[in-house]
């Protein structure tokens, strides 16, 4: 009766050495092929971040390049009006307002490969007996980097 009642202990009891080996071993078995899988779902979700990341780092470049070459365009469009200005507005001379005005910049640092086209329109207006000049100044300036062109337009009025 001894050797019945031992067999029966272990073959009953989940905690006996041979019943917990042979549980473990099982569940080893089971759970070969999930370390696989969870280690191939991390590389797929840090593939799909670091993509996402160059992605965004390339938008910010292109968005820092449209931003600079944007103020060089409006720089290029401020000195079109202004030398516009200064021709119609002369300190010393004849009065000269420029239809038209292009110029590009080649040997001016910060505004290599920028230009702008300027011109003037001139209306007389007469105000209560008074003969006025009206004067618009318009300029476009633009810039190339590679296949981005970027341009910036300036107006200023004016009346003598």
């Amino acid at each position: 009766t001894m050797k019945q009642s031992t067999l029966v202990v272990i073959f009953m009891c989940p905690m006996s050495h041979k019943c917990l080996c042979v549980e473990q071993h099982r569940g080893q078995r089971k759970q070969r092929g999930s370390m696989l899988v969870i280690a191939l779902f991390i590389i797929i979700v840090l593939a799909i971040l670091g993509l996402a990341m160059l992605r965004m780092l390339a938008a910010s470049a292109d968005s820092v390049v449209s931003e600079v070459y944007g103020q060089r365009a409006l720089n290029a469009a401020r000195a079109g009006v202004e030398r516009s200005i200064a021709a119609a507005f002369p300190v010393v001379g004849a009065s000269n307002c420029m239809a038209s005005d292009n110029f590009t910049f080649t040997s001016t640092p910060g505004l290599s490969n920028c230009g702008y086209q300027s011109s003037c329109f001139v209306v007389s207006v007469v105000d209560d007996g008074d003969s006025y000049q009206y004067f618009r100044f318009t300029a476009q300036g633009q810039c190339i980097a590679g296949d981005t062109v970027v341009s910036r337009n300036v107006s200023v009025d004016g009346i003598q």
